[in-house]
């Protein structure tokens, strides 16, 4: 239990990390929409609102190079959501 815990915990520290430093840096082009992506994991049948999945959102929604697979790797990863509505998920914030 302490290790996941300590991972999650370890995870959304370097999700956020990558959000401050990719915001200041994309903050003028950022185009995209985080709030779909986290209204989307909020729905039914995910039924996830967590703070790990509204970082992993908002760095999807950055609109850097990195930005797709960072937010499918937290919500895998950290969030543990399925391959499927992950995809799904980063999709609504890249648009």
């Amino acid at each position: 239990m302490n290790r996941t815990l300590t991972s999650r915990i370890a995870g959304i520290i370097g999700a956020s990390a990558l959000a401050l430093g990719g915001a200041v840096m994309a903050a003028p082009a950022a185009q995209a929409d985080g709030p779909a992506c986290a209204n989307y994991l909020a729905q039914e049948p995910n039924s996830r609102s967590t703070t790990d999945g509204n970082v992993a959102c908002a760095i999807g929604s950055l609109g850097l190079p990195v930005s797709p697979p960072v937010c499918k790797t937290v919500l895998g990863n950290v969030s543990q959501v399925n391959g499927t509505n992950s995809d799904a998920a980063c999709r609504q914030a890249k648009q």
